[in-house]
């Protein structure tokens, strides 16, 4: 995959929002310098607490919010990321004379 920033093609990337970025630009660009050597759970905490929808939104993460959010002060929103279609109809069919076999029915010894 190709990193949204440097244009640089490898193998591992971080999706913040609708961009892919490598851990050399999150490093370079923004305050989590961590990112870039080893470790990235206050990133991944900044992006759970504040509204970020493109790379641009993590740059904007100032050294006061990145001290309030190591230290815990910021509590993460709990709001859903990952939205579900929910099947409202089944897609097993069965008529009235028909009955479903179970699977311990059907597994039978020889």
């Amino acid at each position: 995959m190709r990193c949204d920033v440097c244009k640089k093609d490898l193998t591992f990337l971080y999706f913040i929002g609708k961009d892919n970025v490598c851990h050399r630009c999150v490093a370079r660009h923004t305050v989590f310098k961590e990112v870039g050597e080893s470790e990235d759970t206050v990133m991944r905490k900044a992006l759970r607490a504040y509204d970020i929808k493109c790379f641009d939104d993590l740059r904007k993460i100032t050294n006061m919010q990145y001290d309030d959010l190591a230290m815990g002060l910021v509590k993460e929103k709990n709001t859903q990321t990952v939205k579900y279609k929910k099947n409202k109809s089944s897609a097993v069919v069965v008529d009235d004379d028909d009955s479903l076999d179970y699977q311990t029915e059907l597994d039978t010894e020889y």
